[in-house]
């Protein structure tokens, strides 16, 4: 019997018999993560249920998700499996939906774990040298985007990921940091279908909500989200000017912005529950 002929018995052996081994050896294994990727649900499902069962308004019920995690458990375990080898098969969209949705997820989580709470920051350490944003509790460590082996921290996820490779200035109204200054989560997942469409309705409400932005047109103020502050050479590099980027969502008041004079609001961390 050839070498051949020895190979091809062996392989017609291996598949018929049921207790074979997923792989033969010397055989190239099955691309098994590559099915994986393309299982991850794009529509981000488990994820809008959460949303659409815990949202209120610009509020969020983190006492009943605590009482009852186990779908954000579920979507959070596929969000772990995606592989970076994985990742960079899909699309930008589908990219910049998935890591936003990573963010608010593990945001909510890390609220969860530690309810009741008066405000996130109560997580910070060290007296506040080491904020809850810079600690590393996310189990995506190979996704690291300095390339260590640790898990990823909120910051990294915004600043090293999402601000660094998508450079979209309104992802500052598609995250939130469970705080009331915050703009208010969307009661639904990021999807990449329908991804500019969301991200502009973001951005137009948050620009519009007197509770975050006070655009005072009677007094020629624009007193403003810290986010502006903050971001502003985001918002500058996308349309030119903080100004600019206000008008670009807020254009029947263009004249208005271009000669108001522009303040920030102080920040309200206080966590976004439901009043109770």
């Amino acid at each position: 019997m050839t070498v051949l002929s020895l190979a091809a018995t062996l392989l017609v052996l291996f598949a018929c018999s049921p207790s074979a081994p997923s792989t033969v050896p010397g055989l190239v294994a099955p691309p098994v993560q590559a099915a994986r990727a393309a299982d991850f649900d794009q529509d981000h499902a488990l994820w809008t249920k959460v949303l659409a069962r815990h949202v209120q308004g610009d509020r969020f019920d983190y006492a009943a998700l605590k009482a009852e995690p186990e779908e954000l458990e579920r979507y959070l375990d596929a969000l772990h499996a995606v592989t970076p080898a994985q990742l960079a098969g899909w699309t930008k969209a589908q990219r910049f939906a998935f890591w936003i949705n990573t963010y608010n997820a593990h945001t909510i989580k890390k609220v969860i774990n530690e309810y009741p709470l008066k405000s996130i920051r109560e997580l910070d350490k060290a007296f506040g040298l080491k904020t809850v944003f810079e600690q590393g509790f996310i189990r995506m460590e190979a996704h690291h985007p300095d390339g260590k082996d640790e898990k990823l921290s909120l910051n990294e996820i915004e600043h090293g990921i999402l601000r660094a490779r998508f450079e979209d200035a309104r992802v500052h109204a598609a995250i939130n940091c469970a705080s009331i200054s915050c703009p208010p989560l969307l009661n639904e997942a990021f999807v990449a279908a329908r991804l500019d469409e969301q991200l502009d309705a973001q951005m137009k409400a948050f620009v519009h909500d007197a509770a975050r932005n006070e655009l005072d047109v009677a007094e020629g103020e624009a007193r403003l989200s810290q986010i502006f502050d903050w971001f502003a050479g985001d918002f500058e590099r996308d349309a030119g000017s903080v100004r600019e980027y206000l008008a670009r969502y807020a254009p029947e008041l263009s004249d208005f912005l271009a000669d108001a004079k522009l303040k920030s609001l102080k920040y309200d961390w206080d966590l976004n529950d439901v009043k109770r």
